[in-house]
């Protein structure tokens, strides 16, 4: 029995010097001590790297060619759309000017 015990504290002063020697906690009680949470890496850092600030916001609404060259750009898609509305204008079919709607219309009628 005595070299048992022996034997069991000759294991956890091998365990201790382990621990020390590659830098692992040493717990021989198995108590819950939150290691695994301080042996993960800081996260700060990254998340503020994953959002943008809001000069780099900024930079981003506006095309690079304007901030460049200082002039306004016009994107296709935009010149398009707006094309599309004048022609809808100049048939009448666009949408109604604030207080010129169906419901206007119908309160009008009402007074």
């Amino acid at each position: 029995m005595a070299a048992a015990a022996s034997q069991a504290a000759r294991k956890l002063k091998v365990a201790e010097l382990s621990a020390k020697i590659f830098g692992n906690s040493f717990n021989p009680t198995g108590a819950r001590t939150g290691n695994y949470v301080l042996r993960q890496s800081f996260r700060g850092e990254h998340m503020l790297r994953y959002y943008l600030s809001q000069r780099e916001m900024n930079l981003m609404k506006t095309p690079r060619l304007s901030r460049l060259m200082g002039e306004k750009l016009y994107d296709p898609d935009e010149i398009d759309r707006l094309n599309v509305l004048e022609r809808r204008k100049a048939r009448g079919k666009s949408t109604p000017k604030k207080g010129e709607g169906k419901r206007a219309l119908l309160a009008k009628k009402k007074r």
